[in-house]
């Protein structure tokens, strides 16, 4: 799984252009990373936001400062938890609508 994680390039088919490859996304997008996160890290998060707003597509991102690394989003967070609620619950007001 994670030789699959390491090899994964959404931006393969478009020459690399990350942003050109977002593109074509109808969604949009929460990114959250944390601090100590040495596999994701918060600068791997901040080059895909980058590109979904160059490509315009909206997206929310929030770094959660949290000390257990790669793990920590098995870990309960308040910070975490409150970011993914706010953002799950707005998503869930407008399908409402």
């Amino acid at each position: 799984m994670t030789k699959a994680l390491d090899y994964f390039d959404p931006a393969y088919d478009y020459g690399g252009d990350l942003a050109r490859a977002l593109a074509e996304a109808r969604c949009e997008f929460l990114v959250l990373s944390f601090s100590t996160d040495w596999r994701f890290t918060p600068a791997r998060s901040e080059e895909l936001v980058n590109a979904m707003i160059a490509a315009r597509r909206k997206v929310s991102y929030s770094e959660i400062d949290a000390p257990w690394g790669h793990d920590a989003f098995l870990i309960p967070t308040p910070r975490y938890t409150d970011v993914f609620t706010a953002y799950m619950d707005r998503v869930a007001r407008e399908v409402g609508q």
